[in-house]
């Protein structure tokens, strides 16, 4: 089994040459390799968007939003259905199950679009929508807020636009859109005063504006076999012009002005739409998306000069300034994990210098550029992108490919030191490790297998550690086996030293003393060590659990929350306050810039964040500061002042998660037909959670009633004066919200021409009652002929899978979910749920419990590969029970390491748990494999303690390099990766050593060290116990 290494050592030029091809291919595929912060998280998310103005939740609920969901359910690929619906307006959010590939998704979202395009004639005329939008999980690379203080908002939109063309040269830009545009409007206000001279012919007069604002085609003239085109043009070019349209009105000689009967006048869409401010100032958001192929950083870079270039032609006060810039985030992230693989690669090298001298040392170093290469090359083969995950796998590579590179050169110097000739030393290292180092990295492989085979986001995550991982171990099993053995033939010590002068060192000497002294205790180390793991295993309670950790990224988030209801003049009001005392040097030195979205939550510019529901008593402030730290700080300082300072609104001060949902969060849903008993049971949820220490959110996603006024209309007078209620309610439409009569153009903007009341006539019930209804050629004011009637009701309404379920959240600032839900336990367990009524936990707790389910499921598959594996080199049960029986010390040292440390049980720490599993295999591998070896030779006892003297120096080697490979990631790896090399160096710390007595031990005892057969000791020899 020694092909590779005869191969390499025999074709010296051409593996020269390979050594050569794979670095320049992999420093090839790194350049051209896209870079990102996380892997790519496929959302599985569209969303159906409804419309029918002023129509009531409930009735909407019933008329609309049932039969879109009943319709969205024949669809069988879809996991969730979620609601949410509020005066006239619904969103219905539609999550796919995770098994549907990202290939398959487009069809399934194409099904989405005909099911809504079958239902649309269905649904009650006037009905928007239903509109489909499968641009969801779209993330913005980029942001750039237009802004220019004494220009107006359409000038900021020209600007904005302009831009946007611009930007769309830059090759690998995909998608522009535009944030906080504030449509222009013609407005044509009515005073109350005047109606009296034009009520009654309110209509002729608006129908003398649509007639005389027109291009409209006039036919065409044949002139001398020459076709001529008529067009008649009464397109009105000014605002002047419009109130210069003359219109005719009864009980007046000649015609009027329009101006005469309305103010005319030029604004913009009132109330504003989703208004945006950047540092205070009017600005226009432009959010940039790019390819999914493209590299952030170059597209970056050219954004970046693009950018400032087309600055420079703008007039003077405009200014571009990035609100979000992805790339920067991607390169801090890429730089401090590469710093962290630097780091790693020198302390292994040290000690390898340390224990092997320069040349053995510098030998087995070289295994890691052509592995690193090797994986580069495998990784863009399977599309895998160059993120802090795939670079962490690295990371946790680099002691174990190390381990293969030093058993190989180990052994090959200790050949040649005892007189083989380097050659002959190089085919016997490669002969004896073929199917050792081959099964060990199988072995190791197979506990990612879980990872692999994971769905959803987690899965995402998980893939590039596995998938990397297998990558590196298969290339350093290649280089091991075909590039290092030559490498040792060139270049290792010829130095001959006599057999008489082989004095083993005091370790191991003493080592082997302890081991000829223990082996008749086996069961007692077994049974010690069984307990360890009992003892270690209760101590994971004490941990706490996190499922992913808040990413260290210098900006943080805060969600403002006024009373449903609360128009959007107000809550603007609110939120300019709060950005104002953000901005202040003096209360907050570490901001740098702040972004305000009023009435919507902006565009997604960061894969795991969903952008906030869209509400005109919302608000969301991005917050961005100069570093990571200084968000911590001031996101603590804002969280106290705005507690104090601002009681009129509900706030929420996040920093944005890693991963797929928020960590510590803790979700009750509450489901059931009675949307009055889903409120109770709600507030008996919130008071719970009102009484966990340090609880830091704590709301329900229904939100508060608001007051609606029902204007009930005499159908007896009505008829009597020939008015119909649609024609009430028209003219109170117009009245009020604004209705859209004609067009004006300018150059390639079409602005919409309204009609509605002067502000001063639509602020109070007063007006309301005394709004002027033509009937039978006079006016009747409204409170003669309907009644106001208040009510209040939902502000929205929200439902799951086609039922009304509430949902309360919270969160606790020093507790971990799985606490928190502890405490509200009791509250939850005396709640009335009779009547179909139904209550489920959902939030970090459920994702965690949901995703240890399913690694789980996937290990019985890793342990059918490893068993196979093992039982292909060992051809032993008992051998293979022994090594299965080391997986456990595992768990030893990690809940003690993330104790001392105070690191959580993270997702990726779990992951970390798994990756052991492989490790401490691979020792028991190479010490059993010797164990046999030697027992060709010599009796059971003497074969032991002899193998174990010769494996414990690579083995405390090759945990000594991982341990001090995975220290930098421990000590500066992030919260992503703290916990995971923290509990793996605390757990590989324990194993190790303790498989060192353990294997031996359990060697002796299922060999029959104690007790005789047929009254001798076993003979000496392999063969006769491969049961």
């Amino acid at each position: 089994m020694d092909f590779l290494t005869r191969f390499g050592i025999a074709k010296s030029r051409l593996t020269i040459l390979i050594m050569i091809a794979l670095i320049v291919q992999g420093l090839l595929a790194y350049g051209a390799m896209p870079k990102r912060e996380n892997p790519a998280i496929t959302i599985r998310s569209a969303v159906v968007t409804v419309d029918f103005d002023g129509m009531a939740p409930d009735r909407m609920e019933n008329l609309i939003v049932k039969p879109i969901e009943r319709k969205l359910r024949e669809i069988g690929e879809i996991e969730d259905i979620n609601s949410l619906i509020s005066t006239g307006h619904a969103v219905v959010t539609v999550t796919v199950y995770n098994y549907v590939t990202a290939v398959e998704l487009n069809s399934v979202f194409e099904n989405i679009r005909n099911k809504m395009d079958d239902l649309k004639p269905k649904l009650p005329s006037g009905t928007e929508g239903p509109f489909v939008n499968t641009d969801y999980g779209d993330v913005s690379i980029a942001t750039v807020a237009v802004t220019g203080e004494g220009f107006s908002d359409a000038e900021l939109r020209d600007s904005a636009d302009d831009l946007r063309e611009y930007l769309y040269e830059v090759q690998g830009i995909s998608k522009i859109a535009l944030f906080g545009v504030q449509e222009e409007r013609i407005w044509l206000e009515l005073d109350t005063r005047k109606l009296a001279a034009v009520g009654v012919q309110l209509e002729q007069v608006l129908a003398d504006l649509q007639a005389q604002n027109v291009i409209l085609p006039a036919g065409q003239i044949d002139a001398d076999g020459m076709n001529l085109i008529l067009e008649a043009n009464g397109d009105l070019g000014s605002v002047a012009e419009i109130g210069d349209v003359l219109t005719k009105v009864k009980g007046v000689s000649g015609f009027v002005r329009l101006k005469d009967l309305m103010n005319v006048r030029r604004g913009y869409q009132d109330p504003a739409k989703k208004p945006v401010y950047f540092n205070g100032q009017p600005a226009v958001i432009v959010s940039i998306e790019m390819n999914d192929a493209e590299d952030i950083q170059k597209i970056g870079l050219a954004l970046q000069k693009s950018v400032a270039a087309f600055e420079q032609t703008q007039p003077i006060g405009i200014e571009y300034r990035f609100s979000t810039f992805q790339e920067t985030n991607v390169t801090t992230s890429i730089n401090n994990a590469l710093s962290n693989v630097f780091q790693t690669f020198v302390v292994v090298l040290l000690v390898m210098l340390l224990f092997l001298g320069i040349r053995g040392a510098l030998i087995i170093a070289c295994i890691v550029p052509f592995t690193v290469a090797f994986a580069l090359i495998g990784m863009t083969m399977m599309g895998v992108d160059l993120q802090q995950i795939s670079i962490a796998a690295v990371i946790i590579s680099l002691g174990l490919l190390v381990d293969n590179g030093l058993v190989v050169v180990e052994d090959i110097e200790k050949r040649i030191a005892s007189g083989t000739t380097p050659a002959v030393a190089a085919l016997g290292a490669g002969r004896q490790f073929f199917i050792p180092l081959a099964v060990a990295s199988v072995t190791t492989v197979s506990a990612f297998i879980p990872m692999l085979i994971l769905d959803g986001t987690e899965g995402e995550f998980a893939f590039s550690l596995g998938a990397v991982v297998g990558i590196m171990l298969a290339g350093s099993w290649l280089t091991s086996l075909y590039i290092l053995p030559p490498l040792c033939v060139w270049f290792a010590s010829r130095k001959q030293v006599a057999k008489a002068d082989v004095r083993p060192s005091l370790l191991v000497r003493t080592y082997g003393s302890i081991i000829g002294r223990i082996l008749v205790f086996g069961p007692l180390i077994i049974l010690g060590s069984y307990v360890a793991v009992a003892l270690s295993i209760s101590q994971f309670s004490n941990v706490k659990a996190e499922m992913f950790p808040l990413a260290e990224r210098a900006e943080y988030l805060i969600y403002l929350d006024m009373p449903k209801g609360t128009a959007i003049s107000s809550t603007r009001s609110e939120a300019l306050k709060v950005d104002q005392w953000l901005r202040d040097p003096a209360q907050n030195p570490e901001i740098v810039n702040t972004t305000v979205f009023v009435g919507d939550g902006g565009p997604r510019f960061y894969l795991a964040l969903n952008p906030a529901d869209a509400n005109q008593a919302s608000a969301f402030i991005l917050v961005n500061t100069d570093t990571f730290t200084g968000a911590v700080a001031a996101a603590e300082r804002a969280h106290a002042y705005l507690l104090e300072n601002h009681p009129a609104a509900r706030f929420k001060i996040k920093r944005l998660s890693m991963g797929g949902g928020e960590s510590g969060i803790v979700e009750v849903k509450i489901s059931g037909p009675d949307a009055e008993k889903l409120l109770r049971l709600a507030d008996a949820v919130e008071v719970a959670f009102g009484d966990v220490p340090g609880i830091a959110q704590n709301e329900n996603d229904w939100g508060n009633k608001i007051l609606k006024i029902i204007i009930d209309v005499d159908q007896s007078k009505a008829r009597q004066l020939g008015v119909s209620s649609k024609e009430i309610s028209d003219l109170m439409d117009t009245f009020y919200s604004g209705t859209s009569y004609s067009t004006y153009r300018e150059g390639d903007q079409s602005i919409p021409i309204e009609v509605r009341a002067a502000e001063s006539f639509r602020q109070s019930l007063e007006d309301l009652a005394g709004l002027a209804i033509p009937a039978n050629g006079l006016l009747v004011s409204l409170d003669q002929l309907a009644t106001f009637d208040p009510k209040l009701e939902y502000s929205q309404i929200r439902r799951e899978n086609q039922v009304r379920m509430i949902k309360i959240s919270g969160k606790s600032e020093t507790l971990a979910a799985n606490h928190v839900l502890d405490r509200i336990r009791p509250t939850l367990e005396a709640l009335d749920l009779d009547g179909g009524y139904q209550l489920t936990i959902d939030g970090e707790t459920e994702n965690s419990a949901e995703v240890n389910e399913k690694l789980s499921a996937g290990m019985p598959l890793a342990l059918m590969v490893m068993l196979v594996a093992l039982m292909f080199q060992f051809n032993s049960a008992r051998r293979v029970i022994l090594t299965f029986m080391t997986v456990p010390l595992i768990v030893i040292g990690a809940p003690l390491a993330l104790l001392i440390t105070n690191q959580p049980l993270s997702f990726f720490a779990i992951l970390g748990m798994i990756s052991l599993a492989g490790i401490i295999i691979n020792n028991a591998i190479v010490l059993i494999d010797q164990i046999d070896i030697e027992r060709e030779t010599r009796d059971l006892k003497d074969a032991v303690v002899e193998a174990a003297k010769k494996r414990v120096t690579p083995i405390l080697l090759t945990s000594l390099t991982t341990i001090f490979g995975l220290l930098p990631m421990a000590i500066a790896g992030g919260a992503l990766f703290e916990p995971m090399a923290t509990l793996m160096i605390g757990g590989l710390l324990v194993a190790s050593v303790l498989s060192l007595f353990f294997v031996p031990g359990g060697y002796y005892l299922l060999f029959g060290g104690l007790w005789r057969w047929s009254g001798s000791w076993r003979k000496p020899g392999p063969s006769a116990d491969t049961a």
